[in-house]
């Protein structure tokens, strides 16, 4: 929708508030003119004219309406009539100069319609009437009533029909300036109306934004929470461990020192038997020795022999290799401490 002109239809609709409000009000004008044509009638019994004349304004004005309601020509008889019930007035009055307002105050009702081409059938009408009136009272006859002096001369009239035209070409300006005003004031209704739209399309969608906004806030808050909550967990947990680390370096002390001790006692027991076994191993193979030089033997205690000779010289190897580790063992510890 272009926010800067009225489309045909917008214009169309606009006219038909403009003329629907004008008519309430131009309406009952036109039944006050009937009646003052009626109340005028009193002075010089003019009341087949009032009833003639005037009824037939009113006539066609409603028919004009009534058989096409849907056009604007019952505006330009209304115009029309207005001039017709002027030179109806001057009439009755016999020609009183005070009637001829009656064209000013017709031009001004027409301006509310805001159609400045409704003035011309309003000023045409009135300066052919003028015209012509003025010209037969002028040429004699008496009963035209055109004015209540003897004729008008020319300079008169001329006068009288340009200071009427200035008063319609008036009346036709302010009708189009009102016309005007009117669409740049129903456009800006439009530019409003667009804008309140577009301004509640923002509301809407900073709201739907602002919710968003506050979920994720509250998701994040969550998020927080669990978090703050997981720290705790791993403090804790790490407090557990720490604990359990602390617990379990006190058990690999102690059960270090407990093994050192027992790896200390062991290898002084080892040592300590290691020493009682080997002076008597040392006596057997010594006796071993010379059993076998000194004895003459059979040939299976000589075997026997032998065989005691072999375990004695193979626990002594072990013995020896015992003690070996006992001394590596010693070594280690002397370094460790």
């Amino acid at each position: 929708m272009n926010e800067s002109t009225l489309s045909g239809a917008e214009l169309k609709q606009l006219n038909k508030e403009i003329y629907s409000k004008a008519d309430q009000f131009t309406e009952p004008i036109l039944g006050i003119m009937f009646l003052f044509g009626l109340f005028i009638a009193f002075f010089y019994d003019t009341w087949i004219i009032a009833l003639g004349i005037g009824g037939l304004n009113v006539l066609a004005y409603y028919s004009a309406k009534k058989i096409l309601p849907q056009s604007n020509l019952y505006q330009y008889i209304l115009s029309a009539v207005s001039a017709i019930f002027a030179a109806q007035y001057i009439y009755q009055m016999h020609g009183m100069a005070e009637m001829h307002f009656w064209v000013f105050i017709s031009a001004a009702v027409l301006v509310i319609y805001q159609n400045w081409r409704l003035q011309l059938p309003l000023i045409i009408i009135v300066i052919i009437h003028h015209g012509m009136f003025a010209y037969l009272q002028y040429i004699g006859y008496s009963k035209i009533y055109f004015t209540q002096l003897d004729y008008m001369d020319l300079t008169a009239f001329l006068f009288h029909g340009v200071l009427a035209s200035c008063v319609c070409l008036i009346c036709g300006i302010w009708s189009r300036h009102l016309q005007q005003r009117t669409i740049t004031d129903v456009i800006q209704y439009k530019r409003l109306e667009s804008m309140a739209i577009k301004l509640e399309q923002n509301s809407a969608s900073m709201k739907s934004m602002n919710e968003e906004l506050l979920s994720s806030y509250q998701e994040i808050q969550n998020k927080n929470e669990e978090l703050r909550a997981s720290e705790e967990e791993l403090l804790a947990s790490g407090e557990e461990l720490r604990q359990i680390n602390e617990n379990l370096n006190k058990i690999v002390i102690e059960r270090t020192d407990a093994l050192l001790h027992q790896n200390k006692i062991l290898l002084e027991h080892a040592h300590v038997s290691a020493h009682k076994v080997r002076g008597p191993l040392a006596r057997i193979l010594g006796l071993s020795h010379l059993l076998g030089i000194e004895l003459a033997m059979e040939a299976k205690a000589k075997d026997m022999l032998t065989h005691l000779s072999i375990s004695a010289r193979e626990l002594d190897e072990t013995l020896r290799e015992v003690r070996e580790g006992m001394d590596q063992a010693e070594y280690v510890k002397d370094n460790e401490d």
